[in-house]
C-alpha cells in the first residue's frame, strides 16, 4: 500500500513537474503586423498554454496571386511548427517574412519575453529589399551609433523610375524611424511598396550589424484627440488632379478652400500621365501651330456622342469636347501650367486628328522623365503655392485620409471627418464639398460587383471609392459604373523584383505572356485571340484585353512548344513582344538563337502565380479553372504538358462614378442636383462614358477632364459657398 501511494504520488509530481514545463504562453489571442511587399501584413495568434491553436493571417493587401495567395500556406506551416521557424512559400519570401515578424511578435507577447534588444555594432551596414520597382531591388546604407539607428540612406532604388511616389516614401518614413527607432512605423499611404521596401532595407542591416531585427517593431503610440476646422467655403477631398485643379479654382474665385489628400503626396494618378487632351488651346495653338486651329471639335463631339450611343449628356460632353482647350488655358496663364514634351500628339483612333492632345513639360530643362512620362509634381505644387497665396486661411492636408460626410439635422452635408496618420481626428466644416478621390480601382468589393473582377494597376490604389460612396450617403447616383478599366497596358500579373531572374530572362517570360503568334484561351476556357472578340466594332481604340474575361488570359504552350523555344529559340513574334512602360530592363534574344535556359524561366515565372504548368488537358482546366470541354475545343483536344502564362491588363483608374450635371453638381434619383455637393475626375468620368466599352480612347481625354471638370466644380462651388 505504501509503495503503491509513493508511486502515485511520484507520477503525480512527475505530471505537475511536465504541466509546468510547458505552460509557455498566457492564454489568449495576440495581434501584430509588420512590412510585407505591398501592404502591413497582420497575424492574429491564438494560445493556450502550451500550443498556438489558431491562426488568421491577413495578407490581403498582397500581390493577389503571390503573397495572398501563400496565406493558406503560411498558415498551416505555422500550426504544423508551432512557432515561427517554418520555411515560407517559394515565390512569397517578402510575404512570408512578414509572417514570420509579426507571428514573432505574438508569441514574444504571449510568452512574456522582454523586448530588450540585442547590441548593433557601430558603423555603416547595407541592407537590400524588393520594393516598388521592377528595375532592381532597393539598397539602403544604415548607420548605428551607441546602439541606435542614426542615419539611412537609400543607395540604390528604380522606384523613383517607375514613377514619382518614392520621393515621399524617402522624405516621410526615414525620419520618423530615426525618431521612433522603431521599424513598426506606418507605410506612407500611396507609396506603401516603397516604404515596405525601405523598412525590410533597415530590417537587413540591423541582421548585418549583430542585431534581431525582430526586436525593432516597438509599437508607436497613436494620438487620440479631435480637432475641429471651421470657416470654410469649398472642401475637396482628395489631392490627385482634379482636385488640386478644383481647389485651384475655387481659390480663384475667393472661396476660402481645405484640401484632404489620403496619400503622402498630392497629384495621385495624374502624376502616371503624359497629358490630357486639349481642342484649339490658345496656348497650344501659340507654341505650335502660329495661331491656327489643329483641330476639328465638332468632329470630336459628334464621334463621341456617335460612341456612347446617347444624347442623355450631351451638354456634359458638349462641355469635355468645347472647354479642353481653354480649361487648359485657363491653368497656364493663372496657375503656372506648361506644356511641351513632345508637342501636339494624334488620336489613337481617327487617324485625321494628328493633333488632339500634349505633354506636361518636365523639371529640370524637360529631362526628367520615369517610364509613365515627365515628372510633373512640381506643376501641381507651383499651381498649389499660387492657390495659397490668395488667401491664408487655404490649406490642404496629406497624410489626411477622408472617412465620411458630415451631415446637419437636414440631411445637408456641411463637412468632412478625417483622420490624420497620427491617429488624430480632424472634422473639417465648409460650406460646398467637391469629391475628387479618384475612382474605385483600389477597393476590391466595388470592383467586383461593378466590374466583375480586380485588376493590375499601374499608379497608386488610394483611389478607393471614398468620394463615390460618400456622394452615395448624401443620396446621389451612380452613372456608367460599367464602363471598363483605363487599361493601355498588359504583362504578367506578378513583375518579379528580385533576382530570382535576370532581367534578360524576366523579358522572356514577359514575351512568352505578350506574343500574338500563339494559341490563347479566357479564364473561361474558351478561345481568345487578336481578332475582336468583345462583341464590338469599334474597339481598335485600348489594349483588347480589357473585353476578356477577368481582364486577363492564358498564352498556351505544349511541351513540343517549348522544346523548339530551348533548342531553336523564340519566333519572330516572341522576339519582338515587349510591354509598353512595365519592361524589367532586359534585352529579349534574337529570334532563332536558342533559349537554353526557358525550363528556369518557366519554374520561376510558376512559382510567381505568372505560369501554370500541368501534365495534361484535364489538369490545366483545373489549374485554370474553367470547364474541360470549352477549354478542350480551343485546344483542339491535345492532351500532353500544357504551360499556360498569364497575360493581365494593367490599369490606370476606373471610369463610371457619380451621376453629374453639367455644373458638376451630384444629382439624386429624381435627377434633382445636390446644391453644394460637386464631383470631378474619375469620381464622375462615366457621364462621358458608356456602360461595357472601354472609355472615351481619344488620347488624353480623362486628363483632359480633370482640367475641366475641375475648374466647372471650383467655380461652381464657390459660387454656391460664397452666394455669388
Amino acid at each position: 500500500m505504501k509503495r503503491t501511494l509513493c508511486f502515485l504520488l511520484a507520477l503525480s509530481l512527475c505530471l505537475a513537474t511536465a504541466g509546468l514545463a510547458e505552460s509557455v504562453y498566457t492564454p489568449g489571442t495576440y495581434e501584430s503586423t509588420a512590412p510585407g511587399f505591398a501592404s502591413d501584413v497582420k497575424v492574429t495568434v491564438t494560445v493556450d498554454e502550451s500550443a498556438i491553436t489558431e491562426v488568421v493571417l491577413d495578407v490581403s493587401g498582397e500581390t493577389e496571386t503571390v503573397g495572398a495567395a501563400a496565406g493558406g500556406e503560411l498558415t498551416q506551416q505555422i500550426l504544423d511548427e508551432q512557432s515561427a521557424d517554418i520555411d515560407g512559400v517559394s515565390g512569397a519570401s517578402v510575404t512570408s517574412n512578414a509572417v514570420r515578424l509579426a507571428l514573432t511578435d505574438c508569441l514574444n507577447a504571449a510568452s512574456g519575453k522582454t523586448a530588450e534588444k540585442a547590441a548593433v555594432a557601430d558603423g555603416v551596414y547595407s541592407g537590400t529589399a524588393s520594393s516598388f520597382g521592377f528595375l532592381s531591388q532597393m539598397t539602403c546604407d544604415v548607420t548605428f551609433e551607441g546602439g541606435a539607428i542614426t542615419g539611412i540612406e537609400v543607395v540604390e532604388e528604380s522606384d523613383s523610375a517607375t514613377g514619382e511616389w518614392f520621393a515621399c516614401a524617402e522624405e516621410l518614413l526615414i525620419p520618423r524611424i530615426l525618431e521612433s527607432q522603431s521599424l513598426a512605423v506606418d507605410a506612407i499611404t500611396g507609396a506603401t511598396s516603397s516604404s515596405n521596401g525601405i523598412k525590410n532595407c533597415v530590417a537587413a542591416a540591423i541582421d548585418a550589424a549583430g542585431g534581431d531585427s525582430l526586436q525593432w517593431y516597438t509599437p508607436i503610440e497613436k494620438k487620440t484627440e479631435t480637432v475641429r476646422l471651421e470657416g470654410y467655403d469649398v472642401i475637396v477631398v482628395g489631392m490627385g488632379g482634379s482636385g488640386v485643379l478644383s481647389y485651384c479654382a475655387a481659390a480663384d474665385q475667393g472661396a476660402t478652400v481645405f484640401g484632404i489628400e489620403a496619400a503622402g503626396k498630392i497629384g495621385g494618378d495624374s502624376v502616371c500621365t503624359y497629358g490630357p487632351m486639349a481642342l484649339n488651346s490658345e496656348y497650344l495653338k501659340e507654341t505650335f501651330t502660329n495661331g491656327e486651329d489643329y483641330i476639328d471639335e465638332d468632329a470630336v463631339y459628334n464621334t463621341w456622342i456617335e460612341y456612347v450611343g446617347s444624347e442623355d449628356k450631351a451638354d456634359v460632353i458638349h462641355k469635355a469636347v468645347y472647354q479642353s482647350g481653354s480649361a487648359l488655358d485657363y491653368y497656364v496663364e493663372n496657375f503656372g501650367f506648361e506644356f511641351e514634351g513632345l508637342g501636339l500628339l494624334g488620336s489613337f483612333v481617327v487617324p485625321e486628328w494628328t493633333q488632339l492632345w500634349c505633354v506636361y513639360s518636365a523639371d529640370d530643362d524637360n529631362t526628367s522623365w520615369n517610364v509613365l512620362g515627365p515628372n510633373k509634381t512640381f506643376q501641381f505644387l507651383r499651381a498649389l503655392d499660387i492657390a495659397n497665396g490668395m488667401n491664408e486661411k487655404n490649406q490642404y492636408m496629406t497624410e489626411l485620409t477622408a472617412t465620411s460626410l458630415i451631415f446637419d439635422e437636414d440631411g445637408t452635408a456641411i463637412g468632412v471627418n478625417a483622420q490624420y496618420y497620427d491617429g488624430t481626428t480632424y472634422e473639417i466644416y465648409g460650406k460646398a464639398i467637391i469629391l475628387a478621390t479618384g475612382g474605385f480601382l483600389g477597393n476590391a468589393e466595388m470592383m467586383e460587383e461593378y466590374l466583375g473582377s480586380t485588376v493590375c494597376t499601374i499608379g497608386v490604389t488610394v483611389n478607393d471609392g471614398t468620394g463615390i460612396q460618400m456622394g452615395l450617403s448624401a443620396g446621389g447616383t451612380t452613372y456608367m459604373m460599367g464602363t471598363l478599366p483605363m487599361v493601355h497596358i498588359s504583362q504578367v500579373p506578378n513583375l518579379i523584383r528580385n533576382d530570382d531572374l535576370t532581367a534578360d530572362q524576366k523579358a522572356i517570360l514577359s514575351a512568352l505572356a505578350l506574343t500574338t503568334d500563339q494559341t490563347m484561351v479566357t479564364t473561361e476556357g474558351d478561345l481568345w485571340g487578336n481578332t475582336n472578340q468583345s462583341g464590338t466594332e469599334d474597339e481598335g481604340i485600348t489594349v483588347e484585353i480589357v473585353f476578356a474575361p477577368e481582364y486577363r488570359y492564358y498564352v498556351v504552350y505544349t511541351q513540343e512548344d517549348i522544346d523548339h523555344i530551348r533548342e531553336v529559340g523564340l519566333s519572330e513574334a516572341q522576339a519582338a513582344a515587349t510591354s509598353q512602360f512595365l519592361g524589367q530592363g532586359g534585352t529579349l534574344p534574337a529570334a532563332g538563337t536558342p533559349v537554353a535556359d526557358i525550363d528556369t524561366i518557366l519554374a520561376v515565372g510558376e512559382q510567381y502565380g505568372n505560369v501554370v504548368k500541368a501534365d495534361s488537358l484535364s489538369a490545366l482546366a483545373a489549374a485554370i479553372g474553367c470547364d474541360e470541354e470549352r477549354l478542350s475545343a480551343a485546344l483542339e483536344g491535345v492532351d500532353t504538358t500544357y504551360y499556360a502564362v498569364s497575360c493581365n491588363s494593367y490599369a490606370y483608374a476606373t471610369v463610371g462614378g457619380l451621376n453629374v450635371d453639367a455644373n458638376m453638381n451630384v444629382l439624386r434619383e429624381d435627377g434633382t442636383p445636390i446644391t453644394n455637393l460637386f464631383a470631378v475626375g474619375q469620381d464622375s468620368e462615366g457621364v462621358c462614358n458608356v456602360d461595357g466599352k472601354a472609355y472615351t480612347p481619344w488620347g488624353g481625354q480623362a486628363q483632359s477632364w480633370t482640367f475641366v471638370s475641375g475648374q466647372i466644380a471650383g467655380e461652381q462651388a464657390a459660387a454656391v459657398a460664397t452666394g455669388e
